[in-house]
């Protein structure tokens, strides 16, 4: 039973892990068509607790729209305050903004799309596989039993 569950539960984060991987390739792809890139400067940088113990850097970046706007984001990276770096996003949307390449955010949503794709259909087989071998294990020992009896 604690099998399914954590097969279930597997299957689900693989189902967002897959969703979020292609809102993302649709984001990526929205900014390679109609995006438009401009200089932000990094604001903050902070150390964060990651999982077992792990930490990661990220930083606050601000920039400014072609319409006078300024908006600001976190994202993982290494620069210092005061650095400048590169803003990508698409026009009219600033909220897709990152300082990563439309290449290198294609291939991080796409890794995503395929560990997703992996949890979504290996979780059920491996069920089924460990299912059936429970099942001939129970026919082995009934065959040994009434072989004995």
């Amino acid at each position: 039973m604690a099998l399914a569950a954590a097969a279930a539960f597997l299957v689900v984060l693989g189902y967002g892990f897959v969703r979020g991987g292609i809102d993302g390739l649709n984001d990526a792809s929205a900014v390679a068509a109609r995006g438009r890139s401009v200089d932000g400067v990094v604001v903050a940088k902070e150390k964060v607790a990651g999982p077992q113990g792990s930490r990661f850097k990220r930083i606050e970046v601000r920039f400014t729209t072609g319409d006078g706007r300024s908006y600001q984001f976190w994202e993982g990276g290494d620069a210092d305050v005061g650095d400048t770096i590169r803003v990508h996003y698409e026009l009219g949307r600033p909220e897709t903004a990152s300082t990563g390449s439309v290449t290198s955010n294609r291939v991080g949503y796409g890794m995503l799309v395929l560990l997703g794709l992996a949890l979504v259909i290996l979780m059920p087989l491996l069920v089924v596989r460990l299912v059936r071998e429970g099942l001939r294990d129970i026919r082995r020992a009934a065959r040994k039993r009434s072989a004995a009896g």
